[in-house]
């Protein structure tokens, strides 16, 4: 080791605790522990770690096995597992226990491990009660179990005062009425439950009893069917994913400002949803699986006047769709059935996304000075009448800025013929920036796909995003097919001309590694492109061996026609 590397050492080891344990905090618990290990300090420092992470398959990959002779795992190996099982419930113990003897606080505390037997249980209530005394902020616990066995867990988690994150996940029970005057749960402020069993009589004491909660997250969990959140002057935050479907649902909150409600089961299982006009800070609405009547939608807008922010995901619509909102800012109509027509008055709307197999006929009546639409789309389902309906979408509704999303499950051959819109008269909608992001694995007809965007649009500015799902082909034949004339039809009709005899010239405007802002972009610098993408993918993938986010590069070209 050379010297600068030692005086590095050297000052890490003299910092003080709090900001070694603040730095550790940031890091994963591999990393975390080599920097301890460089630190003179580094045995004091890594035992006084306030954030303890206790996941069995740190100890072991097997641990989560319920029955390992149902796996076929050998003797020997069943041996391995237990005795790795040991050393991992042995670790907590003697962790908490150090803890404890020195009053050491924990900031963070997060447990996933699986409860093979009804006689390992005690074990985590034991651990619950070695916590309630430890100051602790954030609790995180996953608990498996085989057999349809849940684990009741121990509530002297409710009382832990300084509590501010509580998430329970998975075979957790939750049945039992509470004690409310045992709950002491003061400081919360986020609580989680995932896939939990719990009743509705204890959601209701939970809410009564935590004051200080912004956030209730509840995500396919057991045990109600009818949901009612009413009477709380903190919450502003709630989340409800049911996976089976429920009956009735009744929000009745002055403070709530989100609101997400996620159906996975059938839409016949919804009854009614009722949401109080009294939820008049509410600004972000999303429903998912959700049969929809307009005029309840509509009543919905109009009763909330803050509302800015609106998700229809996979719902059931009807063909005729119309909306009214002066402060509507953002508005997504992801995956919906049974749409053909919708017409909104929404002259503050700037960010619109739609995704769907076809495209429906959307107007607007009033539009706002600046705005942008991203559409998500399968290449096989962009056909004739779709480019067409494009046209009026764009038209209609003046975006400046256009992003397609787009992606292929079936590799079937995009074609475009000039002859189709014979007798069509237009103008070509002008466009200040269209991003492509592909994901598509399938090789296209890339000269038919840019001949079927570009037919009516002339954006100023073509940006193509490069993202780690991207497929590397896709982009590198874009690439080609818009700097590359082949002998082919052109497709020039009496009142369509082809957007390539009106394109003058193309520069990136952007500077990435090894390319230069105002590069000209042609047939002799394509090679330089190309590589770039190479270059950009094959860094891509070592970087996402290491960790956990890729950042995404694009390509940004003014195009002058």
């Amino acid at each position: 080791m050379n010297d600068e590397g030692k005086t590095c050492i050297d000052r890490i080891s003299e910092l003080p605790d709090f900001i070694l344990h603040h730095i550790l905090s940031y890091l994963f618990t591999k990393e975390a522990a080599q920097l301890s290990v460089i630190s003179k300090r580094w045995q004091y420092v890594w035992e006084t770690f306030p954030i303890l992470d206790f996941h069995e398959g740190y100890f072991g990959k097997d641990l989560c096995v319920i029955n390992p002779k149902q796996n076929w795992i050998s003797k020997d190996g069943r041996r391995k597992i237990f005795n790795q099982r040991v050393k991992f419930m042995s670790y907590i113990d003697k962790k908490l226990h150090r803890f404890r003897e020195k009053n050491l606080r924990v900031n963070k505390f997060f447990l996933s491990m699986t409860l093979v037997s009804n006689k390992l249980a005690p074990r985590v209530d034991t651990w619950m009660d070695l916590l309630a005394d430890m100051r602790i902020q954030e609790l995180n616990v996953i608990i498996r179990a085989g057999h349809e066995r849940r684990h009741d867990l121990s509530k002297i988690l409710f009382t832990m005062e300084s509590l501010t994150l509580l998430i329970l996940q998975s075979c957790v029970l939750l049945n039992s009425r509470l004690d409310r005057n045992a709950v002491k749960l003061s400081s919360l402020v986020e609580m989680h439950l995932i896939r939990v069993s719990i009743d509705e009589d204890t959601i209701q004491d939970l809410i009564f009893c935590c004051h200080s909660m912004k956030v209730f997250f509840l995500m396919n969990c057991v045990g109600f069917e009818n949901l009612e959140i009413c009477d709380h002057d903190k919450l502003e935050k709630m989340v409800y994913y049911s996976q089976s479907g429920f009956k009735d649902i009744g929000i009745k909150v002055p403070t709530l400002k989100e609101l997400i409600i996620h159906n996975g089961g059938e839409e016949t299982m919804v009854h009614e949803i009722i949401v109080s006009s009294v939820c008049q800070n509410l600004k972000h609405l999303s429903l998912w699986g959700i049969p929809i009547d307009p005029k309840w939608l509509q009543s919905m807008l109009t009763s909330f006047p803050l509302l800015e922010h609106l998700v229809l995901q996979n719902c059931v619509l009807q063909e005729f769709m119309k909306l009214s909102s002066q402060v509507l800012k953002e508005m997504h109509l992801l995956h919906c059935t049974k749409l053909m027509e919708a017409e909104f008055d929404t002259p503050n709307l700037h960010t619109f996304e739609y995704c769907g197999k076809t495209m429906p006929r959307l107007y607007s009546n009033n539009v706002s000075d600046y705005r942008t639409a991203e559409l998500e789309v399968r290449l096989e389902d962009m056909n004739r009448l779709w480019f067409m309906r494009l046209k009026y979408f764009l038209k209609d509704n003046k975006f400046q800025d256009l992003t397609f999303s787009m992606t292929s499950i079936s590799g079937e051959v995009i074609s475009f013929n000039g002859e189709d819109y014979m007798g069509i008269q237009f103008a070509p909608i002008e466009l200040n920036n269209m991003k492509l992001v592909a994901y598509s694995l399938k090789s296209i007809n890339f000269a038919a796909l840019l001949d079927s965007l570009f037919w009516n649009l002339r954006p100023r500015i073509l940006s193509i995003q490069l993202e780690f799902y991207s497929s590397k082909k896709f982009i590198k034949g874009l690439l080609k097919s818009l700097v590359t004339v082949e002998e082919r039809k052109c497709c020039c009709s009496q009142n369509l001309e082809c957007w390539r005899h009106s394109l003058k010239d193309i520069k990136l405007i952007n500077n990435v590694k090894g390319l230069k802002s105002n590069t000209v972009f042609n047939a002799m610098t394509l090679n330089n492109f190309t590589n770039f993408v190479d270059d950009w993918k094959t860094e891509a993938k070592r970087i996402a061996k290491s960790t956990a986010f890729v950042k995404d590069e694009t390509l940004s070209f003014q195009l002058s026609w």
